[in-house]
């Protein structure tokens, strides 16, 4: 008798598990459907890409950014970052403190899938030696769910065909040229604060030792040039792995 009580008991225990692992994937869903609108959003009212052979001849992608109305919703905002070989368009929000915006969007609303924001000791102008950004690595692909479609099997040609990333600030638009990537942990070297040339060597050393990627031979590494780290998390769920994207900036242009 004891017995079937335990067997029944497991049963129904199982059964409350599953019911409230649905209930808490339905949530979630619902966050992710909501900051993914959010950002549609966002794009709609405050972003407008003029096709090529409708625009005046320029070397970057030509997107126009509202930053007034973009700082009307989140005064925060720093930049925009448009990474096209991936379909990765997002405003970028500098943190004043250590992940401030890990759950929190763009419209400062408490939600799972954050926001795309810059390290708090990255120059907020792009101009370090070192800026990091970092978004959540969404399961729908969103925000930075896709840069993990540089390493999986078949897309080895992606950044050959499109391996660039920009910024766009309110005066200036950056050319990242990504030349690295590889799969770290939290605290890493990976997101080593340069403060100099001297540190920006002992950086570069580290890279090149860790890039999962083979490094562009036309990529000038000893430039001193600014370094663009994209950072998502990688692995388990609430795990310490992480995937990080490096690029260098090649060209700048005064809007």
């Amino acid at each position: 008798m004891a017995k079937k009580i335990i067997r029944i008991a497991a049963i129904i225990i199982c059964f409350i598990i599953i019911i409230y692992e649905g209930i808490m994937i339905y949530i979630d869903q619902n966050e992710y459907k909501e900051a993914s609108d959010e950002y549609d959003e966002i794009r709609s009212i405050a972003v407008t890409y003029t096709p090529e052979d409708e625009a005046e001849i320029v070397d970057y992608p030509l997107l126009s950014i509202n930053f007034n109305k973009l700082e009307e919703i989140n005064p925060d905002i720093t930049a925009w970052v448009y990474f096209p070989c991936l379909d990765i368009s997002y405003p970028v929000v500098k943190e004043s403190e250590i992940d401030e915006y890990l759950y929190k969007t763009f419209d400062l609303q408490d939600n799972k899938a954050g926001c795309i924001f810059e390290d708090v000791l990255s120059d907020p102008e792009f101009k370090g030696y070192h800026d990091i950004i970092f978004g959540h690595n969404m399961k729908d692909k969103s925000m930075f769910g896709k840069l993990k479609t540089l390493y999986q099997p078949g897309n080895e040609t992606l950044l050959e065909e499109d391996p660039y990333v920009y910024i766009y600030t309110r005066d200036y638009v950056y050319q990242y040229k990504v030349f690295a990537y590889y799969i770290t942990t939290v605290g890493s070297e990976a997101y080593t604060v340069v403060s100099d040339l001297d540190g920006y060597k002992d950086f570069i050393s580290f890279i090149q030792t860790h890039s999962a990627y083979k490094i562009p031979t036309d990529v000038d590494l000893d430039s001193g040039n600014s370094i663009l780290t994209l950072s998502t998390c990688s692995g388990k769920t609430g795990g310490k792995q992480r995937f990080v994207v490096h690029s260098l900036k090649v060209n700048g242009w005064e809007k």
